[in-house]
């Protein structure tokens, strides 16, 4: 056993040093362009495809793999050993568990199912041009600074797909992933500016609960954080029993991909009340069957990783912040919106400063024109 976890450590190394040095020499994007003036070369942007050695997932209970996939963006100019360190905004996905969840439109297929009895029928609002010149756009008009832009991949792929970037017994350490190893990552690989006030966290739905969280966990990690439809009330999820039992009518019996809410409430079970001791699933789903309330002690782990129940403990983390953005569409499939008077009246009352906004969209269909708005906030307010 010991001399296969040797050899299975080894291969990854391997794959990783091998990914990366392939990425040095034969970007798609590494051809450089010859200034007009003759002034010299104008480095254009680049988007990589990475691979992370995890120490913070290795040996995790449900076997999620510790060899993990990063898309990275650098801006036009950027160059690693240049006399510019560059801001890094970590954007964080929701769906579809993808490092390609905003490079790449076919990773949604399984998840838009137009006419089907299921929450999204439309496409996210992808740019034409694709991700890596919609970005160049933002930063050629003014509205960005040169930024790096990375996105891991934080799928739960042995089971639930969901992480919600939570530390899980089951699951593994999927915070610490983000916070340690992909921030490490980045400062030691890439011109970074490698402190808090050059480092953003961005996120949609789960991944915007997670950029809300680790604003409230480690503000000396990220200095801004913005959540687009973030579940930031566990209880938009609790108080939906009665909803889970009619999805059910046999009993609780796991996940079930043609049953979107059942299966996200499982994959929170997985991250906030994993049982190791309960197979098959391992885990204690937090709704009594024959009653559809809460079960109190089960809702109780869920409410210890409540971004709204958080900020109570943790409320001078998040007044340190350089920026606090969130926004939720008034049209969410899920019904989202309906949760977030309680978090902004929360907010008020503790005198955060923050900005929130709402828009005529979706759960996903604004998801671009929505980050657009954010990344210009976090442009202001990082360090150029």
């Amino acid at each position: 056993m010991r001399t296969f976890r040797f050899i299975s450590v080894l291969l990854a190394l391997l794959i990783a040093a091998w990914s990366c040095e392939r990425d040095e020499a034969d970007s798609l994007y590494d051809t450089p362009l010859t200034a007009v003036d003759g002034k010299g070369e104008l480095h254009k942007s680049k988007l990589q495809n990475r691979v992370l050695v995890s120490e913070a997932l290795a040996d995790n209970f449900i076997g999620n793999h510790f060899v993990r996939k990063m898309q990275v963006y650098t801006p036009p100019g950027y160059k690693k050993n240049g006399d510019r360190a560059y801001p890094v905004v970590y954007l964080l996905h929701g769906l579809p568990f993808s490092e390609k969840a905003y490079i790449d439109q076919s990773t949604w297929d399984p998840w838009v199912r137009p006419g089907e009895m299921w929450p999204f029928q439309a496409y996210p609002d992808f740019p034409a041009e694709g991700f890596r010149k919609w970005v160049d756009q933002l930063i050629e008009d003014g509205k960005i600074e040169p930024m790096i832009i990375v996105m891991p991949n934080a799928d739960s792929e042995a089971l639930y797909g969901f992480s919600f970037y939570t530390n899980s017994i089951l699951n593994g350490n999927f915070e610490d992933f983000i916070v340690e190893d992909v921030v490490a990552y980045m400062d030691s690989h890439y011109n970074t500016i490698a402190d808090p006030s050059g480092r953003a966290v961005v996120g949609h739905s789960q991944g915007g609960y997670a950029a809300f969280k680790f604003g409230l966990l480690h503000p000396d990690v990220f200095g801004t954080v913005a959540s687009h439809s973030g579940l930031l009330l566990v209880d938009a999820l609790l108080s939906q029993g009665a909803v889970l039992v009619a999805e059910n009518p046999d009993g609780f019996m796991g996940p079930d991909p043609q049953k979107f809410l059942t299966s996200a409430g499982y994959a929170m079970s997985a991250c906030w009340s994993p049982n190791l001791d309960n197979p098959p699933f391992f885990v204690d789903f937090p709704i009594d069957y024959n009653t559809g309330a809460p079960i109190p002690e089960v809702a109780m782990k869920w409410y210890a990783n409540d971004v709204f129940t958080m900020i109570d403990s943790y409320l001078e983390n998040f007044k340190s912040l350089d920026g606090i953005y969130l926004d939720i569409g008034m049209n969410d499939e899920l019904g989202m919106q309906m949760a977030y008077p309680f978090l902004v009246q929360k907010l008020d009352a503790y005198g955060v400063d923050y900005t929130y906004e709402t828009f005529n969209g979706g759960h996903f269909t604004s998801a671009f024109e929505r980050l657009g708005v954010s990344l210009e906030f976090i442009s202001d307010t990082m360090n150029p």
